[in-house]
């Protein structure tokens, strides 16, 4: 999948400076410790903050050349006040030429241009065709097959010569996107596929590309049919995240508690209570109350809009700030403790609108089937909901993660997160 392309050449990446950070400390006779090792962390966590271990281009990018030499630099210059030795300025000299270099030589390595060719010119097709040229790097649009429109611009042929215009124009990736043309040519389409061209439905290409699914599109036969859902038969998975949830969720108590208590004496001191507790939907369609510090002024639920809006004449001052930070987010980890939430996962949703977008939304009782998160897939790749078709779109993002579920996907959506309040794009 896109999203995990990433991840295989970054930990390639690490494992790669990993060995010369301290290969460099053993030529130069410098000896490593925990300060060193921490360093070294945090580098590689600001290469991550800053898209410098994005392995999307393997075009030179000078502003993220300059990036890498402020970090590094940053980080050199504090080990050599903590161990002052000057042999430290030819390990980061050298350090920083290769970490440079590794970066560009393995987003070269690892690029991938795939020549593409559309089966059948339906409603998505010009959907796809724009993300294909969009994408450059990755996808070189050929053109479309098609038994009846031919008049449009890349028209190559009729599906019966497909075979030959695959290897006239070096094709390697077909997607279809009628299922009626390729059940009619199925022979010949699943030939190509046995010879190594892929072949992919346009829904699974929309999937990859942008992370979610569409919710119009599925019923109960793709669940049952399609790929994805291994979490739900890895009870070695389940146990893991729970056991995440309880250990972390207990250290971030502890570590959070000052934080925890000054938030509640400003937000105290703004009038009215400092916790906000409400009734959500958690796993299985089950109720809970769910506890938040109060971002809001006091008001009768009823008598305003149940959407909260970023920029919400209800949000005080204070909760403008907690909300940014996430600080509103922490009396949560209770939830997480108790079992009825988990880190990650779709956001729990209020009782009272959950229940009617059941009934107006396809398949947004699907969300009930994973314990609801404190962050999600939707929220780092999608941010307010204040419409039915937001929270319809929202829904969308929250299936792919549902789907997709695993240890390595978790570990993404926590970096985001991280990332998203960092750079004060919290909601």
């Amino acid at each position: 999948m896109k999203h995990f392309l990433n991840v295989k050449v970054r930990t390639i990446y690490f494992i790669v400076l990993l060995l010369v950070y301290s290969g460099l400390f053993e030529i130069f006779n410098i000896t490593e410790n925990i300060i060193s090792g921490l360093v070294f962390l945090i580098i590689f966590l600001m290469y991550y903050l800053f898209d410098i271990s994005n392995f999307n281009s393997y075009k030179v990018n000078s502003k993220k050349v300059i990036l890498s030499v402020i970090i590094n630099g940053l980080g050199f210059i504090f080990m050599l006040l903590v161990k002052r030795d000057k042999k430290l300025i030819f390990v980061f000299l050298l350090y920083t030429v290769i970490q440079i270099l590794s970066k560009y030589l393995l987003s070269f390595l690892s690029r991938k241009t795939s020549r593409v060719l559309i089966l059948g010119y339906d409603a998505p097709t010009e959907k796809i065709i724009n993300i294909l040229k969009e994408n450059k790097n990755k996808y070189n649009y050929i053109g479309y097959i098609h038994e009846n429109i031919e008049t449009l611009d890349n028209y190559l042929g009729k599906v019966e010569d497909i075979e030959s215009i695959v290897k006239e124009k070096g094709i390697n990736e077909i997607i279809f996107t009628s299922r009626k043309q390729v059940k009619n040519y199925a022979d010949i389409v699943m030939n190509l596929k046995l010879k190594g061209t892929k072949v992919i439905d346009y829904l699974s290409f929309l999937e990859e590309e942008e992370g979610k699914v569409d919710v119009d599109k599925i019923d109960s036969l793709w669940v049952l049919m399609g790929g994805g859902f291994t979490s739900f038969n890895d009870s070695m998975q389940r146990r893991i995240k729970r056991a995440f949830d309880i250990i972390v969720s207990v250290i971030l108590l502890i570590v959070s508690f000052p934080f925890m208590l000054i938030t509640f004496i400003l937000v105290k001191t703004d009038g009215g209570p400092a916790l906000f507790k409400q009734k959500r939907i958690g796993m299985n369609g089950h109720e809970f109350e769910i506890i938040k510090f109060r971002s809001m002024k006091v008001h009768d639920p009823n008598k305003f809009s149940k959407y909260a809006s970023e920029n919400d004449d209800r949000i005080t001052k204070i909760g403008h700030f907690i909300r940014k930070t996430r600080l509103d987010e922490l009396p949560q980890l209770i939830n997480v403790f108790k079992g009825e939430m988990s880190f990650v996962g779709p956001r729990p949703e209020w009782n009272e609108l959950g229940h009617e977008y059941e009934k107006k939304i396809k398949n947004y009782n699907l969300r009930y089937v994973v314990r609801p998160g404190i962050t999600g897939w939707a929220q780092t790749m999608y941010f307010y909901s204040s419409t039915l078709e937001e929270v319809k779109e929202k829904l969308e993002y929250d299936l792919y993660y549902i789907k997709h579920q695993d240890i390595i996907l978790d570990i993404i959506i926590l970096f985001k997160t991280v990332k998203i309040v960092i750079f004060g794009k919290g909601r």
